[in-house]
């Protein structure tokens, strides 16, 4: 019997307890964060800017993968403090301050969010989209892994969407109807709701026009 099975990026054991997925996520963000912050040395180094914006946009959302899935674990005591140490290489990383630089002065001044508060929210937001395709179901039968659902509030989900259902239209509604003749007159008649598309010398080597008029 397999212990543990890997899906989509996700590692789930056979307990559900999130335990090797946790350790996978932060072994690649400490090994990241290791490489970034050797490169940033006294005589050369990344701009502040720019290792504050490899870990928000590479290093974070590979954290936060799944977080719909596994958000219950980072309500364990154990596991912010794991995440924190994360956050706290990064801020070192980014700001080059003295190693006894209290975490939370950092993340006030970087203006960085614990990342377990941070993945609850995108664990909501995923919820929330579920809810738009209404997928999950009433918020009272829902238990187990969306049990996250009771702790939304009514206020997001009454939130409005801009997520529009795609249509589409397989049969052909329209007719191409070309006629040379009536392009060769100067003053060509054409029904009121026609559209009418030329080209400019049609391809050529350089590339093609396009003439749109209606």
């Amino acid at each position: 019997m397999l212990e543990e099975v890997k899906y989509l990026g996700v590692i789930l054991d056979s307990k559900l307890n999130w335990n090797q997925h946790l350790q996978k996520i932060i072994r690649k963000a400490q090994t990241t964060s290791a490489v970034v912050r050797s490169i940033c040395g006294e005589k050369w180094s990344l701009r502040p800017n720019m290792v504050h914006w490899l870990y928000t946009r590479v290093i974070r959302p590979s954290i936060f993968h799944g977080a719909l899935v596994w958000w219950s674990k980072v309500m364990q005591k154990t596991t912010k403090i794991q995440l924190g140490r994360i956050q706290r290489m990064a801020c070192l990383a980014i700001m080059g301050a003295m190693k006894s630089t209290p975490t939370a002065a950092m993340e006030v001044l970087l203006n960085l969010t614990p990342l377990d508060l941070l993945i609850m929210a995108e664990a909501r937001m995923a919820l929330y989209r579920l809810h738009i395709l209404k997928q999950p179901g009433a918020s009272k039968t829902v238990a187990g892994l969306l049990y996250i659902w009771k702790n939304v509030g009514d206020p997001i989900l009454d939130m409005r969407s801009d997520y529009t259902i795609p249509v589409y239209y397989h049969s052909k509604i329209f007719s191409v109807i070309i006629d040379w003749d009536d392009w060769r007159n100067k003053d060509p008649v054409f029904p009121e709701d026609a559209l009418i598309w030329s080209t400019d010398s049609s391809r050529a080597n350089w590339g093609q026009g396009l003439v749109f008029y209606a």
